[in-house]
């Protein structure tokens, strides 16, 4: 199941974004999937929770949205400033 390794991915990336924001809070991640993509959107939503709670991030959000043929590309991280 490559959606684990790629919901891990996702994390990697929010947290990197993060600390570049000190104090900040990533609260929802948007990544865009098209249909050609190869991936279960799914299984990536039931991933990304699990990998998120083993890492203490169980707040964070995933939103999907429709790409175009094999896109699969992160869109946007929303940081809750504190």
């Amino acid at each position: 199941m490559h959606e684990f390794g790629i919901a891990q991915s996702i994390l990697e990336a929010v947290r990197t974004e993060a600390a570049k924001h000190p104090g900040a809070r990533a609260v929802k991640v948007g990544v865009r999937i098209g249909p050609m993509a190869g991936v279960d959107r799914e299984s990536l939503s039931f991933c990304f929770q699990a990998a998120a709670e083993m890492d203490g991030d169980a707040g964070l959000a995933l939103e999907l949205e429709e790409g175009a043929s094999d896109e699969l590309d992160l869109k946007y991280i929303e940081l809750e400033e504190p």
